[in-house]
């Protein structure tokens, strides 16, 4: 039998497993005396939201939630229940803010009438990256995980298909993880606008702060001022210098693929800065 000593060792691995349960049960016993979010990041996925998430947590008024960034609550894991959610956060402290950062929040259609069920005062800031480039850096991202083997022209050309039926399903069967809709969308998530338009449905415009992610990298100071004012608290110095979970590919997309995606993007990012009245000039 283990020591005291050595159960809390956790130089292995089956020592840290042992441990990381036991303090998920111990905090879901103690989830009625844990903050919720004040805000959420929402998306866009591979438009700098591991940055943005990493240099808010740094702020002294501002705490994230445990053990990962992306919770997926109120997108896939939304039957565990209030209680399994709560106890992902730290103690509730009047002079703290509290956040996640999900990024299937965005994209996914049942995350926003979710989440303002739960928190209807919920303030929501979203980063949209170009949608070309993200497309791109998402394709590559499912190729390092070994989850896509074609090449980047056949995975978009295949999409309409895999994705056949699956936003469907998702509305009508809530419990349900769409593993193509999560990793396979990659001209999909680029749809702002269809995305925005849904979460302006259930939340008004002033709840949500929607930001260029090429903006916030060219001068994140300026961006995290706006966060700051937008959350109603104090700026402060923070490092900034570090850019997190950034894809590390030298190859470029195709002119000609690029020229297509230029067209096919265009009515949608009309759409957007009419909804926005902001223009990322990604044309």
């Amino acid at each position: 039998m283990k020591s005291i000593k050595q159960r809390f060792d956790l130089t292995t691995y089956e020592d840290r497993s042992w441990f990381k349960r036991f303090l998920a049960r111990l905090r879901i016993l103690t989830y009625t005396h844990r903050a919720l979010p004040s805000f959420l990041i929402i998306g866009a996925q591979k438009a700098g939201t591991t940055s943005l998430y990493r240099y808010l947590a740094k702020h002294p008024n501002i705490k994230p939630n445990f053990v990962v960034k992306e919770l997926s609550f109120f997108d896939e894991y939304y039957n565990r229940g209030l209680p399994w959610y709560k106890s992902h956060f730290p103690f509730k402290r009047q002079t703290k803010q509290y956040f996640e950062g999900t990024t299937h929040y965005l994209f996914n259609p049942l995350a926003p009438q979710r989440i303002k069920e739960v928190l209807p005062n919920v303030k929501v800031i979203a980063l949209l990256r170009n949608p070309i480039d993200r497309a791109y850096s998402s394709y590559k991202h499912q190729v390092r995980a070994q989850r896509e083997t074609l090449s980047f022209e056949e995975a978009i050309a295949a999409e309409v298909q895999r994705l056949a039926g699956e936003k469907e399903r998702l509305l009508t069967e809530p419990d349900y993880i769409s593993y193509n809709y999560n990793h396979f969308s990659y001209l999909e998530r680029g749809k702002y606008s269809e995305q925005i338009q849904n979460w302006l449905t259930h939340f008004p415009r002033e709840q949500m702060l929607i930001l260029s992610s090429d903006g916030f990298f060219q001068d994140t100071e300026v961006s995290l001022n706006k966060i700051y004012n937008f959350l109603g608290i104090e700026p402060a110095k923070i490092n900034i210098k570090k850019q997190y979970n950034t894809g590390n590919y030298k190859d470029a997309m195709p002119e000609n693929t690029r020229t297509y995606l230029q067209q096919y993007y265009q009515p949608y990012n009309q759409e957007l800065q009419k909804i926005l009245g902001v223009d990322f000039h990604w044309s």
